[in-house]
């Protein structure tokens, strides 16, 4: 039985849904309009990427067939690197927000450009922070899953190799 690549198959089946939900209500416009860094949109690149190789890491688990450890050390470091980028475009987004405090301050006009500055930052360091938090936290989850499955497969073909004494 498949278990693990059916775990891992589910959970991206339900991110691609709530993507899709989240595209059709302009979530993801929205993003793309007001993350001026781009950097959600990296971090949702490298969950795919990392997500196909998890998969095909529970692939290779389930069937039998030969997997690199490597290749689960670098989805963990990877999770790792969603999150730092996340508070990466926190730090960007709140220096891009604080910049409009250096113009002219005085008049009607001038404090509602300067608040719609401060928007749009704000929106990227939120935005990048949430992002980070999620893909990272899926990627861990997946790593975790394979992880735990990858040594009771130890423990199994060390049992199987090892016939147990009888008394």
């Amino acid at each position: 039985m498949k278990k693990n690549y059916l775990k891992w198959w589910l959970q991206n089946v339900v991110v691609l849904t709530c993507c899709g939900i989240a595209s059709y209500f302009g979530v993801v416009k929205d993003i793309y309009q007001k993350d001026y860094s781009y950097l959600c949109f990296v971090i949702f690149g490298l969950y795919v990427c990392f997500s196909f190789i998890n998969g095909w890491i529970a692939y290779s688990l389930d069937s039998g067939k030969q997997y690199n450890e490597k290749d689960l050390e670098s989805s963990w470091f990877v999770s790792e690197l969603c999150l730092s980028l996340g508070m990466i475009g926190t730090v960007v987004g709140f220096i891009g927000m604080l910049q409009g405090f250096s113009g002219n301050t005085e008049g009607a006009k001038a404090l509602q450009k300067l608040l719609s500055d401060m928007s749009y930052g704000m929106s990227t360091a939120l935005y990048t922070t949430l992002a980070g938090l999620i893909f990272g936290n899926l990627l861990k989850v997946q790593c975790f899953h394979l992880e735990k499955n990858i040594g009771r497969k130890k423990c199994q073909d060390t049992e199987i190799m090892e016939p147990k004494q009888v008394s």
